[in-house]
């Protein structure tokens, strides 16, 4: 045998080796199946003893890897393979009951609530049905759909373990991108390893007998006392060898995202306030001078409380009441208002914050005439409600963060150089501000941040709040305010495409996030 350190799981791998050559002259075999070998047993044991025989000083082995995307069904994926798609659901329907066309409003009937908005949208996009007058009608209730046959095309591949995405063309590439979007696909990255004979290592099972003997790799109180030591091959060790992977407990990726961005703002003198996750109107949206007829305080964006049902409101009501009716702040007139009877009932009702705004209202009018004429920083990271539909991109809970600075002389350059040192800290190095539009701000924002492959993407609004938001509060000073969702920054973060990864706690990606 050449002059070789070999121990003795380097010692099996070439007698799997030696045996594979001289049956079948076979030079490369798979990880996995020399994992299977009672002489190796475990992937982890073929790969370590696989990088020692690759070593420079050996080379009588190659590493080969090659990686592949693989498309599998998710458990929604696998619903709808069996039932139909949303859109092809509402078709059933329709065939079941003898139906030309059906009302809009009874989709709710034939699909959950999170489904209805979907297959709405794919009706038409896929220019299956027509919508006149509030009815949806289907002419060709046998419709052929090619993302139900890809889908179908999937699970077949899965069967057979030929999921590979190179063995869908083009135009299957493009509806397994939307059906990922829709969720009813998951894209996973697999790697095959293998390993080979080198030619160096070919010459060494040929022309050596491999003999594989008692090997320790410590030293027992048995050995010493015995003598037995003096016969023993002392295993060695090699502390830059990987070992197996081993996965601790750790913080969830979004509680992560969370920590970072409170190290970033505390770093940059913020402190942060909490408030209660229920609030009544009046805290919610009639400080922020949105009009109580307001789309967005309907059912469609809100989540009302049945109990309880109503809230106390503060005796300030009045000069909220003042500025809606009339844009009155005391004697002082600063706007038109909104020029509606103001309901203070309407104001008592409960509901599940929209946004953290309301946080930085609630500490604006907490402060003391003394504490006013000092500046302040705060911000507010926290869970808020909307009655959202669930798809890719929007869910009905989310994590959002709101900021605000109260100081003498501050103005919208100092928001946006603020907002670049932010985002900055954040780890995005190119960020621009575009203006915007926002109901309690003026002039308002946007910034973005630009991403490698993915372009320019907005993250986050801001603005100086206006007069009649903070003057009823008793504070004449300039007030900057922005926010961010934290959610999409999680999900830029780690490259996901769909906002529902992040909670469904998959064990393997929380592993590797």
């Amino acid at each position: 045998m050449e002059d070789f350190k070999l121990h003795n799981d380097e010692k099996k791998l070439l007698k799997i080796f030696q045996e594979a050559y001289d049956n079948k002259n076979i030079t490369k075999l798979s990880v996995e199946g020399l994992a299977k070998n009672e002489l190796m047993g475990s992937e982890t044991k073929v790969m370590r003893t696989a990088l020692w025989l690759s070593a420079e000083d050996k080379k009588l082995v190659n590493i080969i890897e090659n990686k592949s995307k693989i498309a599998k069904l998710t458990e929604e994926g696998k619903k709808v393979v069996e039932k139909g798609l949303p859109e092809r659901q509402v078709a059933n329907y329709m065939i079941e009951n003898d139906l030309k066309n059906i009302p809009i409003k009874e989709l709710g009937n034939i699909l959950d609530k999170s489904e209805v908005n979907p297959a709405l949208g794919n009706l038409k996009k896929k220019k299956i049905a027509k919508i006149e007058k509030g009815n949806i009608i289907i002419e060709n209730l046998q419709y052929e759909d090619k993302e139900e046959n890809t889908l179908n095309k999937i699970k077949i591949n899965e069967e057979n373990k030929n999921s590979d995405l190179n063995n869908y063309n083009d135009e299957e590439k493009k509806l397994i991108n939307n059906l990922q979007k829709r969720g009813f696909i998951a894209i996973e990255e697999e790697v095959d390893r293998a390993i080979e004979l080198t030619e160096k290592g070919i010459e060494f099972i040929k022309n050596n007998i491999i003999e594989i003997k008692e090997e320790i790799s410590q030293l027992t109180r048995e050995h010493i006392v015995s003598g037995k030591w003096k016969d023993c091959h002392i295993r060695p060790y090699d502390a830059k060898i990987p070992s197996e992977e081993v996965y601790p407990a750790k913080l969830h990726p979004m509680t992560r995202i969370i920590n970072d961005v409170k190290e970033v703002l505390i770093g940059m003198g913020f402190k942060e306030v909490k408030n209660p996750i229920v609030e009544t109107e009046f805290w919610n949206f009639d400080v922020l001078f949105e009009p109580q007829d307001h789309p967005a305080r309907d059912m469609q964006d809100t989540f009302f409380l049945r109990y309880p049902n109503k809230g106390e409101i503060p005796e300030m009501v009045k000069d909220i009441k003042s500025i809606h009716e009339k844009g009155m702040v005391g004697d002082k007139k600063i706007s038109k208002g909104w020029r509606y009877e103001f309901d203070e009932e309407i104001s008592k009702k409960t509901v599940l914050r929209t946004h953290t705004t309301v946080s930085s209202i609630k500490y604006l009018a907490s402060l003391t005439d003394e504490e006013k004429e000092k500046p302040h920083k705060i911000f507010s990271i926290d869970r808020v409600f909307r009655n959202e539909a669930i798809d890719y991109s929007h869910l009905p809970e989310f994590y959002q963060c709101e900021g605000i600075i109260l100081a003498e002389g501050v103005h919208f350059d100092n928001l946006i150089g603020l907002l670049k040192e932010f985002l900055n800290r954040l780890g995005f190095e190119q960020v621009r501000i575009r203006p915007a539009y926002f109901p309690f701000t003026e002039p308002s924002l946007e910034a973005e941040v630009f991403v490698e492959g993915r372009g320019w993407l907005e993250l986050l609004g801001a603005g100086v709040f206006r007069p009649e938001v903070v003057e009823p509060l008793g504070i004449n000073k300039p007030v900057l305010a922005w926010g961010i969702g934290l959610s999409r920054l999680a999900m830029l973060r780690w490259g996901l495409t769909d906002i529902r990864e992040l909670h469904k706690n998959e064990l393997n990606w929380l592993k590797k996030a």
